[in-house]
């Protein structure tokens, strides 16, 4: 944060507050000009040149990264973990998974770190939260190499997964070092540096060609089980998230950006979205901030206007931002808003009716989304059931290619909760002791005895 109080002080304070946000970790500044310099004349003084400060060197010890390189050598079950951090890095990655014959798991923001194509992608998140692929891959993992990633609450599942104790941490920013686990091994960073330097030390991995067989094999076999079993739910005459998912992939580039707003269409989109490309995804889960994806698609469109941009929004964060979708109108910003439409906070809902059998002020009022797009002149189209699917996505692409926003109303159904709902609720619920498990179990197993 700055403080300006001079006139000569202005371009100072914003060079270097720009050099801060784009030098190691990037992100937000602020610098604060009081209204009299704003209003007032001054002495500026002289101009200086904006000199970005590099970020693609590291600071990890040759021994280091050479004790680093010898526990993945040796490691039986070794596994990767990568979070944003490790979005500019997926080259790095790709060779050293393949080098190791390693499966690889991302945390929600670097969904787009590794390629959901790749057949050593494992999925989302870590531990009994995470998606069958990658909580099966990574069960015995005895060396993991973490990428990225300040293992947070959401990737960990409520911090319910314990990682080995060769755990081997990359980051640009040291104060993440041991902040929730603790590192056999901190490589501070720029993630591309420090993976070269690994790649280079590493050499020859023996048997990594029979482990990346199996651990691809398995790896396929618990994803199509996963998709079936979605596939295979009845959702009683409205959208199947997966068969939703399944046709927006087939629509999409490679390239395509994936834009999601904070709630239950988050983990959905998590665990059914294959996120092919780098940034190819953007999510608010630092601050879990609702009504992000409505201004978020614009603004993705408008830095990237050579790609495809479409928003997963839900219908309580739509309330929140939706007159925004009028700057994509006076802009001619061809994006489409898929507004997953249940009539609830959903993932608050879910959070409430599992333990408990009952909602409270998560039931949202009904909202007219035809009238919102008309009001802000988008397009608007409605998709009521999986008959719909692929004829709107298509509808809807076409016209955003032409520079028209959409609106599309989609009638989801969320009685299938996601894995990572479901783990986030076993995990905290051991966290009780017996007597309160027992309590809370009794409580619930009665509600739903007695309505």
């Amino acid at each position: 944060r700055w403080l300006v109080d001079t006139h000569a002080g202005v371009v100072p304070a914003i060079h270097e507050a720009c050099r801060l946000a784009v030098s190691g970790e990037p992100g937000p500044v602020f610098v604060e000009i009081p209204v009299n310099l704003q209003l007032m004349t001054g002495e500026t003084g002289d101009i200086p040149d904006f000199v970005p400060l590099p970020r693609t060197g590291h600071r990890a010890s040759p021994a280091d990264i050479a004790r680093a390189a010898e526990l993945l050598k040796r490691a039986e079950r070794p596994g990767i973990f990568c979070g944003w951090g490790a979005v500019d890095a997926t080259a790095e990655l790709r060779q050293l998974a393949e080098m190791l014959g390693a499966p690889v798991a991302t945390t929600l923001q670097g969904l787009s770190s590794f390629p959901a194509s790749h057949p050593l992608h494992a999925g989302f998140a870590l531990g009994p939260s995470a998606v069958p692929a990658s909580e099966n891959a990574f069960r015995n993992c005895d060396c993991l190499l973490a990428v990225g990633t300040r293992f947070a609450e959401i990737p960990t599942g409520s911090f319910g997964y314990e990682p080995p104790a060769n755990l081997i941490h990359v980051d640009i920013n040291p104060r993440v070092f041991g902040a929730n686990y603790p590192a056999a091994v901190a490589l501070e960073g720029d993630a591309r540096a420090v993976l070269a330097a690994l790649i280079g030390s590493l050499g020859l991995v023996t048997g990594s060609a029979e482990r990346s067989r199996r651990v691809c094999e398995q790896i396929a076999t618990d994803k199509r089980a996963y998709h079936d079993e979605w596939l295979a739910h009845d959702s009683k005459g409205r959208v199947n998230p997966a068969r939703f998912f399944d046709a927006l992939r087939s629509h999409l580039p490679d390239d395509a950006i994936v834009v999601a707003d904070d709630g239950n269409h988050t983990f959905l989109v998590a665990e059914l979205m294959p996120i092919h490309g780098p940034r190819g995804f953007f999510s608010p889960t630092d601050f879990n901030s609702m009504g992000y994806c409505i201004p978020a698609v614009i603004g993705a469109k408008l830095a990237r206007p050579d790609r495809v941009v479409v928003g997963i929004v839900g219908d309580g964060a739509v309330r929140m931002t939706g007159l925004e979708m009028a700057t994509a109108v006076a802009q001619k910003t061809g994006v489409v808003w898929f507004v997953f439409n249940d009539g609830e906070l959903a993932q608050i809902a879910q959070a409430q009716e599992t333990p408990f059998n009952r909602k409270t002020c998560s039931v949202l009022p009904e909202i007219d989304f035809e009238g919102l797009a008309r009001a802000n002149h988008v397009g608007y189209r409605v998709m009521r059931n999986d008959d719909d699917i692929v004829r709107v996505i298509g509808d809807s692409l076409a016209a955003a290619a032409s520079g028209t926003p959409i609106l599309v109303d989609v009638r989801i159904d969320y009685s299938k909760r996601t894995r990572f709902t479901e783990g986030v609720i076993r995990t905290n619920l051991k966290r009780f002791g017996l007597a309160d498990q027992a309590r809370l179990i009794g409580r619930a197993l009665w509600r739903r005895v007695t309505g």
